[in-house]
């Protein structure tokens, strides 16, 4: 039922397609007057600077591949939960850069990266409390969902 599920949701959003405003028959800039334009965005401070933090600030991120090995290995979760914790994580991701568009935008970038490393820190102890089984009597698929996701939306 995951499958069904990452197959229907694109799907959903496709009568939203003929609400969307086209201009049909517009006027096309040339390629050297879209090339201005585009750096024009890019040099703007409001585009580099958040780009760059996040750019930066995955750059520094260790991925760590051997986490779901062990949630597959050691704690016997299935393709099937994996693929949940993965939905709700992307969930979360989305709901976190709402969160910084709406909320945070006004924060100071070293504020918000102060923050984010905390957030970061604190669900890494929470993985290594899953690795030594305390879960504060919650089952260890709710506990690494909770872990995984919420970690996401900090990154988010």
């Amino acid at each position: 039922y995951v499958i069904a599920l990452l197959a229907a949701l694109p799907l959903s959003i496709l009568p939203l397609v003929y609400m969307m405003g086209e201009v049909q028959y517009g006027e096309v800039a040339s390629t050297r007057e879209q090339c201005n334009e585009i750096w024009n965005t890019v040099c703007s401070r409001a585009v580099w600077q958040p780009l760059a933090f996040v750019y930066l600030y995955n750059v520094l991120q260790v991925g760590n591949s051997a986490w779901r090995e062990f949630l597959k290995t050691s704690l016997g979760f299935t393709g099937a939960q994996l693929n949940l914790i993965y939905i709700a994580a992307c969930v979360l991701l989305y709901l976190g850069v709402l969160c910084y568009k709406y909320y945070l935008i006004d924060w100071s970038w070293r504020m918000v990266y102060v923050v984010t490393t905390l957030l970061n820190g604190f669900f890494s102890i929470l993985q290594v409390l899953l690795i030594v089984g305390i879960t504060f009597g919650l089952s260890p698929f709710l506990f690494a969902l909770g872990d995984d996701t919420l970690n996401e939306f900090g990154k988010g």
